[in-house]
């Protein structure tokens, strides 16, 4: 999982690219073939040198836009290799739910796109500019938490809870943070196996055990030692540039890290997901977790003050905002994207107030039932999630 930030370049990119092939392709010419004319700069040029000999050392550069703000960013890693291209817009885009398999962006990809990212951002993914892309601010990292977690919080809850245990806020590498994989994964099938029932299930259990098997053979072989082989076909070397992005691990030095204090808070939204696992089937427990307590935690890590839950008067106009920049042709969107944006604008614009889902969803009902013209719902065509319509703003008093 390199950086979380080409997640954007992808969005920046969608009307451009059809196929995984078309996307790669785009990406790789505009961050890394195309190059850009820079006055001389000793570090920088240090830097590049320390990636490549060949690199140039004259009064003027020529730099990609990827390493350029790789260089910028406080891990300064994370690139795209040639190949990283291809397998970084054939799963990560798609896998967090932010484009289709053609590259349109769903809702949650619209609510990065058109929400959370700036001219300034877009623009800097075709010209060298001071506005980094790469990196995320914070209403972007509670984004991402959110889309990471419900793409993969099974693991990856557990993956770093595991971390924390074992190195709390000393510091660790690749290595070290590989050793724990292994038990990670066990963790995942124990809890997993009793709810296997389809072939694909099983499929899935047999796929990661597998992979467990593979690790821990390379672990004790010390694989990472022998030969040259890429990075990319080491599994005992980890990727952690997701920690670095959402602000929960810092670069203490080059290929060392430790956790953030917004990172040690993770611990309580790992230990609520355990809690919630010896009340509920495993396949449900991630989706109850976002849907109950969330933005709760998100307050908690991210505001700079306490947060009030939305009271039934205050939802429409709470949500309203989110639902006019997300809404469709038909005058719908749907709740869950809707409420993430809306809960971030609150965050970003200090207004000192969050809803959870599940209450979000009564509300709904509520509201609905006592007057139909200010708000209506669906359900959505996968069962999933509410759709919702605002027609006006309720009068108070």
């Amino acid at each position: 999982m390199q950086r979380l930030g080409y997640c954007k370049a992808v969005l920046a990119f969608s009307e451009l690219a059809r196929t995984p092939a078309q996307m790669a392709d785009t990406l790789r010419m505009r961050l890394e073939e195309q190059k850009f004319s820079l006055p001389y700069d000793e570090a920088l040029a240090t830097w590049l040198k320390s990636l490549d000999k060949a690199a140039e050392s004259n009064p003027e550069m020529s730099v990609s836009l990827q390493k350029l703000y790789i260089y910028a960013h406080p891990s300064r890693t994370g690139w795209l290799s040639r190949l990283g291209f291809n397998e970084y817009v054939e799963y990560l885009p798609q896998r967090l739910g932010l484009v289709t398999g053609s590259y349109e962006p769903t809702d949650m990809g619209i609510v990065l796109s058109q929400g959370l990212m700036s001219i300034e951002q877009r623009e800097a993914f075709n010209r060298p500019s001071n506005s980094n892309p790469l990196t995320l601010d914070r209403g972007e990292r509670v984004f991402f938490l959110y889309n990471l977690l419900a793409a993969d919080g099974d693991f990856l809850l557990p993956f770093f809870e595991a971390l924390v245990n074992q190195f709390g806020d000393g510091s660790f590498n690749y290595l070290r943070a590989g050793s724990v994989v292994p038990h990670a994964m066990g963790d995942v099938l124990d809890r997993f196996s009793g709810s296997a029932y389809t072939p694909s299930d099983r499929e899935q259990l047999n796929r990661l055990e597998s992979t467990r098997q593979r690790i821990m053979r390379e672990i004790d072989q010390s694989i990472e030692k022998q030969g040259s082989g890429s990075r990319r076909e080491q599994t005992t070397i980890p990727r952690l540039e997701w920690l670095v992005d959402l602000g929960i691990a810092e670069r203490v030095e080059s290929r060392t890290w430790r956790f953030t204090e917004p990172g040690m808070k993770l611990v309580d939204l790992a230990q609520a997901y355990r809690a919630e696992m010896a009340r509920r089937y495993p396949e449900n427990v991630m989706g109850a977790l976002l849907d109950s307590c969330f933005f709760e935690f998100v307050g908690r890590v991210y505001s700079d003050e306490p947060l009030q839950t939305v009271e039934r008067e205050q939802f429409v106009s709470f949500v309203r905002p989110a639902y006019s920049r997300l809404t469709g042709v038909g005058g719908y969107c749907l709740l869950r994207p809707s409420l993430l944006y809306a809960n971030i604008l609150s965050l970003l614009n200090k207004r000192g107030l969050f809803i959870e889902y599940d209450r979000a969803t009564k509300l709904l009902e509520d509201i609905y039932q006592s007057d139909p013209t200010v708000i209506h719902y669906t359900i959505d065509r996968f069962n999933t999630d509410y759709q919702i319509r605002v027609h006006r703003t309720p009068e108070i008093g």
